[in-house]
């Protein structure tokens, strides 16, 4: 029988159990794991996305998105005399329209804060996705930084890196059946990729990682006509047709496919061709392909075939292209995730799932994690936005100071599109990288001339060629130097101006 003071004593050391809990309960009050990891993989996304802008095709993209504000989707070229009026499908033209949206709003500074957001939601769903197939934060926020390096070494404001989020968005459906937007494929999947299809020609990449999917999922023995691989077809019949409601019709929709019957073309641009090795992007590529094949060969479990048949095809397509290296980490962080799972599977409890941080140190790495985005952000919105280093920006000012804007001036491919940014529509261009559209006849008397300088005379005599901007160190400046037809106007060690002479006499050039 209890004494009297029993009740006290227990209700003394209960009282003392509490006491002891309660600055446990403080110290381990702070942020949860998952969120300074989530912030962890938004800082990391957030640096490289709020680059400077100085991609030639961005420059072009961005003056088209100011057109399209002031008039309307273009239909035809307006930027160029060698194919002035010609039918020209402005594939991006709804993330040309964001860019021109946000430049009105707070010019170079808000796309590059754009660009930063954008970098920070990519590297967050990586992670995120990673998470809820590994279990485990550590090897998630790894494979998500892996899989956003094969992107990150490739970054440019470009719609390439919308795209980007687009394909992620799809695998993430796909991926994760029991999320909100993964139980609504009939809905989700159609606007997607009619998004993504006015965004960039990737989305049939989109529609190829679908038809991989149910592939490979038919191979294991899940028809496609029944259950969610059913609702997954039918979101992807519905997509192939909502497509062709767009300003350019069947042509938006063909313009990949002819993109890619240039291909004598195509093999002369650095990201349609193999990667090299040597060089960042190749050497990314080769990490995450170590990574993809030392896990799978040394993995537990069994790698799937619906596994086999989406990483092959996309492997292949980065090793084909260089500029599908952007994708190929995002189609295969899922199947690389699968193969860490710890066995046998470790399922995270809602006790682990809800663990936090010790109060002062998570508050303080938060915090920290916080300031640096404020700090990175604020710098970008104070300092010039573009950076220009690369373009022909004092030979532009020469020829501006001579009053030759307005002649046919021709400039390599890599330069046009910063002269459209800075000179249009006073000044059209000789040639941009808008490979899909200039005549093959051009592109294919250009080419000899970039590489080598043979066939000038023929080229520039065709197109009336007043004046020409080229690099110093190509075979073009070397040539010209030398030719009694044409006069020095400018040179440093970047880039060179030479006038016709019978031009030059005319306004009495020195």
């Amino acid at each position: 029988m209890p004494t009297a003071t029993e009740p006290r004593v227990r209700a003394g050391a209960l009282a003392v159990v509490r006491d002891v809990d309660a600055p446990a309960r403080a110290r381990t009050g702070g942020p949860r794991l998952e969120t300074l990891y989530t912030l962890a993989a938004a800082v990391v996304g957030w640096v490289v996305g709020v680059a400077k802008l100085g991609d030639n095709s961005f420059f072009w993209h961005l003056r088209t998105g100011r057109l399209i504000l002031a008039q309307g989707i273009p239909h035809t070229d307006p930027y160029s005399f060698t194919a002035h009026g010609a039918p020209w499908v402005a594939q991006s033209w709804l993330a040309e329209l964001w860019y021109g949206a946000l430049d009105r709003l707070g010019g170079g500074a808000a796309i590059r804060l754009f660009g930063a957001a954008l970098g920070a939601t990519l590297a967050v769903i990586a992670f995120r996705l990673g998470l809820r197939i590994v279990r485990e934060r550590v090897r998630a926020l790894a494979l998500a930084v892996g899989a956003f390096g094969c992107l990150a070494v490739m970054w440019s404001p470009r719609p390439l890196v919308i795209a980007a989020l687009f394909f992620l968005a799809l695998v993430w459906i796909v991926e994760c059946p029991e999320s909100w937007i993964g139980r609504r494929e009939l809905v989700a999947v159609p606007v997607l990729v009619w998004l993504w299809a006015n965004v960039h020609g990737t989305f049939e990449l989109g529609l190829v990682y679908l038809a991989l999917h149910l592939a490979g999922r038919w191979a294991e023995g899940l028809r496609p006509w029944a259950g969610r691989e059913r609702r997954l077809l039918l979101g992807a019949a519905i997509a192939c047709a909502v497509v062709f409601v767009n300003p350019y019709g069947a042509a938006l929709i063909l313009f990949p496919v002819q993109l890619l019957s240039r291909g004598r073309i195509l093999s002369h641009v650095v990201e349609w061709r193999s990667p090299d090795f040597r060089s960042l992007p190749g050497q990314m590529l080769a990490v995450w392909l170590v990574v993809v094949v030392c896990v799978l060969a040394r993995t537990r479990h069994r790698v799937s075939r619906r596994d086999l048949v989406v990483t092959i095809p996309f492997v292949l397509l980065a090793l084909w292209a260089q500029r599908n290296i952007a994708l190929v980490g995002f189609a295969t962080l899922p199947v690389v995730a699968r193969a860490l799972v710890p066995a046998p599977v470790r399922r995270i409890s809602s006790t682990t799932a809800s663990m936090r941080s010790p109060r002062a140190l998570g508050s303080a790495v938060a915090a920290g994690i916080v300031v640096v985005m404020v700090v990175v952000g604020a710098q970008a919105w104070s300092e010039p936005a573009f950076r220009m280093n690369a373009q022909p920006v004092e030979a532009m000012k020469a020829v501006q100071r001579a009053g030759l804007l307005g002649h046919h001036v021709a400039a390599p491919d890599g330069w046009g599109g910063y002269i459209i940014l800075k000179y249009w529509p006073k000044q059209r261009v000789f040639l941009d990288d808008r490979f899909d559209m200039y005549p093959t006849g051009l592109m294919g008397a250009y080419l000899p001339v970039l590489d080598s300088g043979q066939g000038w005379q023929q080229l520039l005599g065709r197109y009336g060629v007043d004046v020409v901007v080229w690099p110093s160190e190509k075979a073009l400046a070397q040539v010209l130097a030398t030719s009694p037809d044409w006069k020095r106007l400018y040179a440093d060690d970047h880039s060179v101006v030479f006038v016709r002479n019978d031009v030059a006499t005319r306004l009495r050039l020195r």
